[in-house]
């Protein structure tokens, strides 16, 4: 018992998420720009190179994970961009910016989490 509470503890603890945010333009601030649209995805990883647990691009903002599979990628946060275009009927994505951020300290560099993060406006 004391296993299987720990096993999910642990997976609550180190779950990734992969998440979109849109923040409408004035039209009197930037003429020609719709939106920004803010694209995380981060994931765990044993020694900084297995993946453990990621957030699944294909199931933005639900907080839905995949194991064992490498999701943090800058193809994916595009994708979660493109999707987010659409959705308001932007014409062009423009100021693509990607960030990469990884943190082992907290595990005593076992544990590594990646996060990647990425903006783009769009038009």
């Amino acid at each position: 018992m004391k296993k299987i509470l720990f096993c999910l503890i642990s997976t609550l603890l180190l779950c990734g998420c992969a998440t979109t945010q849109v923040k409408s333009i004035e039209p009197a601030r930037v003429s020609d720009a719709k939106a920004v649209v803010f694209a995380e995805n981060y994931g765990y990883y044993l020694f900084g190179f297995l993946p453990i647990i990621c957030g699944d691009p294909e199931e933005m903002n639900d907080c839905s994970l995949t194991f064992f599979e490498d999701t943090v990628k800058i193809e994916n946060n595009a994708k979660m961009i493109d999707r987010e275009a659409e959705k308001i009927g932007a014409k062009e994505i423009s100021d693509v910016k990607h960030r990469t951020n990884w943190t082992g300290s907290f595990s005593l560099w076992i544990i590594w989490k990646q996060v990647m993060s990425s903006n783009a406006t769009l038009k």
